[in-house]
């Protein structure tokens, strides 16, 4: 059981460099940097593309070789989310969809051992409604959310007595027109009014079927994503779910539902069971995305590839809204996804970056939670993301690093892979492979952080600069009790008295290491 070094080949975008051109180009450059793994961070899934790609990777690795892939996200693409894996909006899930199995093949077909990807990089839940969207919306499974709906006739009577619901598009106006219109053409059919039960009832019967088709149908409206949201928390919590057990871990009444600035809450766990649900093709009761050729985990079990899920970056502003940002959700997501080969990626720096304390996380993860992590990003922690700052050997960084893997350590993390993410410059790297390899080394020996040697932090023992300080720390250690002392001090060295009368001591002070 042990860790791997690595390094990101960084990305092309940025500055264009030749050297990073393709993907292997990129995992050219890294054979110069002290390591023999490389994290090649994807731009777009045409790089898999490239001439030649797999005759090229097999000259690398036979230099000893090995490499993952940081797959597509924001910062990777440009600024596009073109991986919206927690989208209820039916055109997001189906190319999201598409789009995760053509970075998970087009990893393993090159025998990457990994594919790390962010989770929910959409927009915040509590935005939602300042954007116009599709009214089309799916389940979890990607199936038009008529059916989850038809499954569950309890949910849409709970639905269409929602004011926050109605409120909503424009479906309930439609609903009253047409309920209007069926009362109008029943007095003129009986020529007398209905009766108060037949009112209800039809009421209702208009109410679901015109909910149903409005969502299941193209128009536009002001963030109807919240509904699909809403309509399967109450589905979570009406099943007992254990990913909103892990997550939230109590009912959310109707009227906290409705309360936006508090959506954080509960919005991880629905987030969290969109993911699900695309890795979970084969649970699904009826599966439309047959002709996608459905279920991902096949796919990692032929190339025996680790698919890891990673915090994201936050938007400015709404650090505390990222869909699905926490490990410990992260964590609930992979545990119930149930797969060897899915697991958890760890990034400090995106961690802080969405005002998430890494230490409190890993106290918040199960005992053996660490197990599900199989990669850790390793920058300078930092709130700004993304800096990827160098890790300097013998830094407060690299001792906080060392914190939090030894503590993850202890929570079952004991192999995987850190890999020091680059940024731009002549010299990208510094010293942090040399900070990484003493990280690796300790925490393989498991000395806990408050019993590290000089070693760690660069320093020999046997040194000169250790031994200097060795005497002057002798030549010092009666200090505090100078002047309090009844015998007369000597100061002298082996200089005599005259010698210090004449102020020969001190220049002996100031000369005595050179």
């Amino acid at each position: 059981m042990a860790y791997t070094i690595a390094v990101s080949s960084g990305l092309w975008a940025i500055q264009k460099p030749e050297e990073l051109l393709g993907i292997s180009k990129k995992l050219e450059w890294a054979l110069t940097r002290g390591v023999n793994f490389v994290q090649v961070d994807l731009e777009n899934i045409t790089e898999f593309r490239e001439p030649f790609l797999e005759d090229k990777i097999k000259r690398i690795k036979k230099l000893g070789v090995e490499f993952g892939i940081h797959g597509e996200s924001l910062a990777t693409s440009g600024g596009s989310d073109v991986l919206p894996l927690g989208s209820a909006l039916h055109t997001d899930y189906l190319i999201s969809h598409q789009r995760l199995k053509e970075n998970v093949v087009g990893s393993g077909k090159i025998g990457a051992r990994f594919c790390t990807i962010h989770t929910v990089e959409a927009h915040p839940f509590v935005l939602l409604g300042r954007d116009l969207q599709s009214t089309r919306l799916v389940d979890f499974w990607g199936r038009p959310l008529k059916a989850l709906l038809e499954e569950n006739p309890s949910l849409i009577d709970w639905a269409i007595n929602q004011e926050f619901i109605r409120d909503n598009g424009h479906w309930f106006d439609i609903a009253r027109r047409n309920f209007q219109g069926w009362t109008e053409t029943y007095v003129r059919t009986h020529n007398k009014m209905p009766t108060e039960e037949e009112q209800k009832k039809a009421q209702a019967e208009t109410y679901k079927e015109i909910f149903k088709s409005y969502y299941s149908e193209d128009d536009l409206a002001y963030g109807p994503e919240r509904v699909a949201y809403w309509l399967v928390a109450r589905y979570m919590q009406m099943k007992n779910d254990p990913i909103w057990a892990e997550i939230v871990g109590r009912k959310i009444e109707d009227k906290d539902l409705a309360d936006l600035i508090n959506s954080h809450k509960w919005v991880p766990a629905v987030a969290a069971k969109y993911m699900w649900g695309h890795l979970m093709q084969d649970a699904c009761p009826k599966n439309t995305l047959a002709s996608l050729e459905g279920d991902v985990k096949p796919i990692l079990e032929k190339y025996k590839m680790y698919l890891s899920f990673e915090t994201p970056m936050a938007q400015h502003g709404y650090e505390g809204h990222v869909r699905l940002a926490r490990l410990p959700h992260i964590y609930s997501l992979v545990k119930n996804i149930n797969s060897q080969w899915v697991s958890m990626t760890m990034d400090m720096e995106h961690m802080l970056g969405c005002n998430i304390d890494p230490v409190e996380d890993i106290k918040a993860l199960p005992s053996r939670g660490g197990e599900r992590l199989k990669i850790v990003h390793v920058t300078t922690p930092t709130p700004l993301n993304p800096s990827h700052v160098p890790v300097p050997v013998g830094s407060e960084a690299q001792y906080y690093i060392y914190q939090r893997l030894w503590e993850l350590r202890q929570k079952g993390f004991l192999d995987g892979w850190m890999v020091f993410e680059r940024a731009g410059g002549d010299d990208p790297i510094k010293q942090s492979v040399l900070a990484m390899r003493k990280i690796k080394q300790y925490l393989e020996l498991n000395t806990p952080p408050d019993q590290l040697p000089l070693d760690f932090w660069g320093m020999d023992q046997r040194g000169w600069e250790v031994q200097r300080q060795e005497v002057t720390i002798k030549e010092h250690m009666m200090d505090p009790i100078k002047g309090m002392l009844l015998v007369p001090e000597e100061e002298y060295t082996f200089l005599s008295k005259s010698s210090s009368e004449k102020g020969k001591t001190q220049e002996w002070g100031k000369e005595k290491y050179r």
